[in-house]
């Protein structure tokens, strides 16, 4: 199964699920293609309650964290995400991309205006 998420800003954001094998892809609108460590369909509601429960000082200094804190933040998320994609809520995709063996930075996307669900 493949879900594509339309930005508003162009962005395509790919999750894809085959098997035990489930990754995501960022494309840019210029057509420049991202893998992405981990991502999220999560409403903009949610998403501002937890980051609102992280010390503004974590999240203020840096976007990069070590693994436990992004682990941590994203496995909180990923509680919140969206059950349906249909929803009526302002969305957007939360990601993290790898930045060495140790570091990942988190990123989330402008508005998801159109949701494809390919089989």
């Amino acid at each position: 199964m493949r879900m594509k998420y339309h930005t508003s800003k162009g962005s395509i954001y790919t999750h894809t699920i085959e098997g035990e094998r489930n990754f995501w892809v960022k494309e840019d609108k210029d057509g420049q293609i991202h893998p992405l460590a981990e991502g999220l369909h999560i409403s903009k509601e949610k998403l501002q309650e937890l980051v609102r429960e992280y010390p503004s000082t974590l999240l203020d200094r840096t976007y990069c964290f070590d693994v436990g804190v992004e682990k941590e933040f994203f496995e909180d998320a990923q509680q919140e995400q969206c059950e349906s994609v249909f929803e009526a809520e302002e969305t957007v995709i939360v990601f993290m991309v790898k930045r060495d063996s140790d570091h990942y930075a988190i990123g989330c996307s402008s508005e998801v205006v159109n949701v494809e669900k390919i089989e």
